[in-house]
């Protein structure tokens, strides 16, 4: 079947047996029953009858049932998910693993996709279900937009396919790439630049808007006037797609759409910038008469959203109805007709689509996408994107969806203590929460969710307010199905009696309504630095509003109710800076203005029209009263009086101070919850550090994160029993700039649950690593219910877009104890508890007799590093200074396991003091000179003639009391000592042993000096080490970690006796010989390799003792028992004969090594993708 066959199949009233042959030729179908077989539906409210037609099987083996479902012609789908979801359960309650169902409701019929992989046992049974039921649908039938079904399922037509496949082709993440790229492309048209890649690059030249008054260096404001009229229109189209039955839509075609283009010239001031400003702006008798046709069925909507500011460039001429700016702000009627001939090919729908049910079309959420990738798009004036320099990243909709799920979870589970189990029951679509509560915990949870406050501190366009709205929302349906108790709460709010009544007709006669309005009135609250950002949250509360309007030609507004005034829900200001504190009453606090001030915030969130204007007016009056007396009285401008008369809520100005008592009402939060920017704050020259140094920030660091702060001052919003959760760079939890933060969580605050997302890819752009805190505000000591804190970390292949994350988490979080300011470690739970068995094994190296340094420092390495050739013209002319002339180690590529890479350099060491205590009464640089004269002549002939930046070798820091001798240093005699040498800054873990008196320089090296040091080599240099301990040094970019001596000295290791300990010294000796041939030309690799194998069995033994004796399995036992090394005879030669003796295929040691990798613990490390 092809496209155009396809596409008339979708476009037409639903027809069963069209239907039927796009089932064969589209997705193969090839057990269809000849006739369909009726099931048998319970009494419900959505469908007459409901068909099953037969099933399909993918290449994977998974099974897709086939079903029609004829709804009942007045019901609208949209309103009835839950109800849907259990009526669905009804059809297909046989065992597949997906659905293809078609809901045919008159001309229109939906083809939805429900997947629902389940786990099976090893009979074969249902053990649980690793998703909840996801429907993707498309909207067919006459009127609708079938372009993108068409082209979606026709590449299923005539092939194999899996379930996967099947997937993308309902995929709605494939649809808003494309048409988030017309988008990117209109916006470009209209600010100029340049897209794409440098081979695939589009030139948009300056750009084809033209602003008043402004030339195109503005380019901030080209771009935001660009959003905003994007934003607006997109936002005018879905209102174009809200109808009902028999009724018009909200805005009728003459006024948007190509064809409007086309009839009206000069199109944006003639319609659209009429129908933003004039029409839905204003109520319907206080309009103009000589509106475009269509004006008069379109509603006024309030809210702030379309009243022109200044950056709108919008004057009306009353004489003509026009714009002052006719002439001066220009937008081709070309790009107009371009730009909708484009939306026109999609379906768009109002209501905002949900992890588990979606509709492939655009939907609200995309306004989210444009606004946070338009952002994105590179700007010339700084060379970066907008996006990477806020450090914001739009958050996908499943992780939205888990944190918002699990932080109403522990909020609810905090107010009334029913198990979080049952809880999570309300927030799931496929569960019947309802059957689970008895009445008290009903209204508990409505109590609860009735009552709460929750802020996103940094909201970008509204990801996180909606998400919670849903889930709440969806709870509401469950626990008060009609709304009954919710809407009773909403009328009691109002004290004035024709305020209840008004209130009353509106919220009985829609019930979702009443939840949503509700909701976003006394619940959700948002800030965010960028002004767009707000307007943009703005937009989306205002659709889910308008989504479950009901039109009605007959009463006023045509039944829609103005929308809420949002300017004191979603504000522009800097959540880190906060308002002044306020002083105690003096002369110059302006108490009854403040008052008054507050009140009029207050009035203002639900006034409209006249009253609306008025509480405008009189807001910035009060301001400017006390600002002129403020500036008259000389007072502090940084004063909380002062600050507050400068605030401008109805404009799109930033105010450089949050406050939310002042701007919400509302003193603390019961949940902060967001995505907060992520930028390091020595950026910019440190523009950010300076901001912020002074603030009294416990978690600040110079070299931090922004995101830091963000924590701390979120904590501070919340009340004493509040819950914070955030996702972020998962950084801090083991790099250096993060123990203030570690410090404040462990000391300040009760964590709950760290999910470190790791490798997974949250964001589609950005390449960072993240993860999910939920913490509690307050530190609790005694109370056992905030004293388990839980973590996990996902496997790197973990699809989110696929797999429960929650159910996940639930099944293999573990509990993390003893968290403090140092690196918190978190692997998976298997490893966990492999690493907690092996660290209670250990006793910590800070309690062993051994001694950790770093390496030296010169100051001068030009002059007391010599190559090998330099030395030995020193001693042929002076040969007294051998002895003071040692091999030295001064780059990382030196280091290697075992045994060094030495590069034949050698270090000058003159040690602090030697001179003053030799040259009794002397001169002391004739006795330099005297004692070692060609080393005195080489240092002073390097010394006169170093001309590099640094202080060179007469005053550099690093030096001893004169310039020929090194810095003090008290453990000089420990690097001609048997030592241990390992890097500051590695990926690799090498570990040399080292009895060759090596000398360090730098401070790259550190030098491990004391007892056990062979048997301490061979821990270190193993698989297991490297395995459990790897992750408890701080991570660089790159991979790399930090050796630090106070993480180092925290290392748990197995002490043994003096008899265990003799396999382990004779594998080192073994391995160190073999590194030290191989240094001359030893090509026998595979030995070297065998021999590791070994010393790595031997530690894998010595853990894992009863693992290893339970199998008969000997390591140790063998390894006593080969001869040690002849130093009279060439070490190689001896290790050849053992090799070629140990693995003989039925020697013990070997068939232990190979047996001992079906041990689980072993197994596990050795396919880690660490190792």
């Amino acid at each position: 079947m092809d496209k155009a066959q396809l596409q008339k199949i979708f476009s037409n009233a639903y027809n069963h047996e069209n239907w039927l042959e796009v089932l064969k030729t589209v997705f193969g179908a090839r057990q269809l029953l000849v006739q369909p077989k009726q099931i048998s539906l319970p009494t419900n409210d959505l469908a007459d009858s409901a068909f099953e037609l037969g099933n399909i099987t993918t290449t994977d083996d998974r099974i897709i049932g086939l079903y029609k479902i004829e709804v009942k012609a007045n019901v609208f789908l949209e309103r009835n998910k839950v109800g849907l979801r259990k009526l669905l359960r009804e059809v297909y309650q046989y065992d597949v693993d997906g659905a293809l169902v078609v809901f045919v409701q008159e001309n229109k019929w939906r083809l939805s996709f429900v997947s629902e992989v389940k786990v099976l046992n090893n009979e074969g049974e249902v053990i649980t279900e690793a998703t909840e039921p996801k429907r993707f649908t498309y909207l067919l039938g006459e009127g609708e937009q079938v372009q993108t079904p068409t082209i979606f399922l026709s590449k299923l037509s005539g092939k194999v396919f899996s379930l996967e496949d099947i997937r993308r082709s309902f995929s709605v993440d494939v649809l808003n790439e494309e048409f988030y790229k017309i988008i990117q492309q209109k916006f470009y048209e209209l600010v100029g630049g340049k897209i794409g890649s440098v081979k695939k690059q589009t030139d948009f030249g300056d750009g084809k808007l033209i602003l008043p008054d402004l030339t195109k260096d503005a380019r901030q404001v080209y771009q935001e006037f660009a959003v905003r009229l994007i934003g607006r229109s997109v936002f005018c189209w879905f209102l174009k797609m809200k109808k009902e039955k028999n009724e018009a839509s909200l805005i009728a075609e003459e006024l948007l759409s190509s064809k409007a283009v086309n009839a009206n010239k000069n199109y944006y001031h003639t319609i659209l910038e009429r129908l933003f400003f004039q029409t839905l702006n204003t109520p319907m008798d206080e309009r103009l008469d000589n509106l475009p046709y269509g004006c008069e069925k379109v509603p006024f909507l309030n809210g702030g959203l379309f009243e022109p500011g200044v950056d709108d460039y919008y004057r009306l001429n009353k004489l003509t109805g026009l714009s002052e700016n006719i002439d001066t702000l220009i937008i081709s009627d070309k790009w107009f007709q371009s730009f909708f001939e484009e939306l026109e090919k999609y379906n768009f729908t109002i209501d905002e689509n949900s992890v588990t049910d979606v509709e492939v079309s655009v939907d609200p959420e995309m306004l989210g996408r444009i606004f946070e990738n338009l952002l994105a798009e590179i700007d010339p004036d700084s060379g970066e994107t907008a996006r990477k320099a806020t450090g914001s990243f739009y958050t996908p909709r499943e992780i939205v969806d888990y944190m918002a799920t699990e932080s109403l979870v522990q909020y609810i589970h905090n107010k009334t203590t029913i198990s979080q189990h049952k809880l999570r029951t309300v927030f799931k679509m496929s569960e019947n929460a309802e059957i689970e509560f008895n009445e008290s915990d009903r209204i508990g949870i409505l109590k609860a969710l009735d009552t709460v406050k929750i802020l996103d501190p940094a909201c970008g366009s509204g990801a996180f307010p909606m998400g919670v709205l849903q889930k709440i929302v969806l709870a509401l349906q469950k626990l008060d199905k009609n709304a009954v108790w919710w809407i009773k709460q909403r009328i009691n709010e109002n004290k004035n009696a024709t305020a209840r009544k008004a209130v009353k007709e509106k919220l009985e006669g829609n019930s979702q309504y009443a939840r949503k309005i509700g909701i976003i009135q006394n619940s959700l609250y948002g800030v965010d630095i960028q002004p767009i950002a707000a307007e943009i949250s703005k937009l989306r509360c205002f659709l889910t509003l308008v989504v479950d309007e009901r039109i009605d030609d007959s009463k006023p507004n045509r039944g829609i109710d103005p929308l809420p005034n949002l300017e004191f829900k979603f504000v522009t200001a800097n959540t880190l800076l906060k308002l002044p504190e306020q002083q105690s009453r003096g002369l110059f606090d302006h108490f009854e203005e403040l008052e008054e001030l507050e009140q009029l915030r207050t009035d203002y969130l639900q006034s409209s029209g006249n009253e609306k204007y008025k509480i405008k007016d009189q807001f910035p009056q009060v301001q400017r009263k006390i600002f002129k007396e403020q500036m008259n009285l000389f007072v502090d401008t940084e004063s909380r009086a002062y600050k507050l008369s400068t605030w401008e809520p109805f404009g799109h100005n930033k105010a450089e101070w949050f406050d939310p008592d002042w701007m919400f009402g509302v003193n603390q939060f019961d949940l902060v919850i967001g995505n907060p920017p992520y930028v390091q704050l020595q950026k910019d020259g440190g523009k950010l550090a300076k901001l912020y140094q002074h603030l009294n920030y416990e978690t600040f660091e110079k070299t931090g994160d922004i995101y830091s702060l963000f924590y701390e001052r979120s904590i501070e919003l919340l009340n004493d029993t509040g819950i914070l959760c955030f996702i972020t760079s998962n950084k801090w939890m083991r790099a250096k700039y993060g123990m203030s933060l570690r410090h404040f969580f462990a000391k300040k605050t009760t964590p709950i649950l760290l999910v470190d997302l790791g490798n997974v890819q949250v964001f589609r752009t950005a390449t960072v690593d993240t993860n999910i805190l939920f913490t509690k505000s307050k530190l609790y000591l005694k109370s056992s219910d905030f004293t388990n804190f839980e973590v996990i970390k996902l496997n790197s292949d973990f699809d989110i877009k696929q797999q429960s994350i929650s159910h996940y988490i639930l099944n293999n979080k573990y509990p993390l104890t003893n968290i403090d300011s140092n690196a918190w470690v978190v692997g998976d739970k298997d490893i966990y508890d492999i690493k907690d068995f092996i660290e209670n094994q250990g006793i910590p190296l800070k309690n062993w007799l051994i001694k950790i340094n770093r390496g030296l420092l010169t100051g001068f390495n030009e002059g007391f590093i010599i190559h090998e050739d330099d030395k030995n013209l020193l001693i042929q002319e002076d040969s007294n200074c051998e002895h003071i002339i040692k091999p030295i180690l001064s780059s990382s590529r030196n280091i290697e396991k075992w045994y060094p890479n030495f590069e034949n350099k050698f270090l000058i060491t003159i040690k602090s003091g030697w001179t003053n205590l030799y040259r009794n009464g002397k001169e002391p640089e004739q006795f330099f000179k005297d004692s070692f004269p060609s080393i005195y002549k080489y240092l002073k002939f390097k010394g006169d003639a170093y001309t590099g930046k640094d202080k060179g070798l007469y005053r550099r820091d690093d030096k001893g009391d004169y310039w020929w001798e090194l810095r003090k240093c008290a453990y000089y005699d420990d690097f001609e000592k048997d030592k241990i040498i390992f890097l500051d800054i590695t990926k690799y873990f090498p570990f040399v042993y080292d009895e060759n008196d090596h000398f360090l320089c730098t401070d790259r090296f550190f030098i491990m000096s004391g007892e056990h040091l062979k048997y301490l080599t061979c821990i270190f240099n193993s698989k297991l080490f490297y395995h459990c301990f790897a992750d408890d040094f701080p991570e660089l970019q790159g991979g790399s970690r930090k050796l630090q001596k106070i993480f180092f000295e925290k290392i748990p290791v197995k002490r043994v006796s003096e008899s265990e300990e003799i396999p382990f010294i004779k594998i080192t000796d073994y391995l160190v010989s073999l590194k030290k041939e191989n240094s001359k030309e030893f090509n026998d690799n595979f030995i070297l390799i065998y021999f590791e194998q070994i010393a790595n069995a031997l530690v894998f033994e010595l853990y894992f003792k009863e693992e290893f004796k339970i199998r008969n399995l000997y390591i140790a036992k063998y390894i006593s028992d080969l001869p040690d090394l002849n130093i009279s005879e060439i070490a190689v030669h001896q290790l050849r004969k053992i090799y070629v003796l140990i693995n003989q295929e039925n020697h013990p040691l070997k068939e232990a090594m190979f047996n001992m990798l079906a041990i689980p613990q072993i197994e596990l490390i050795m396919n880690s993708s660490k190792i």
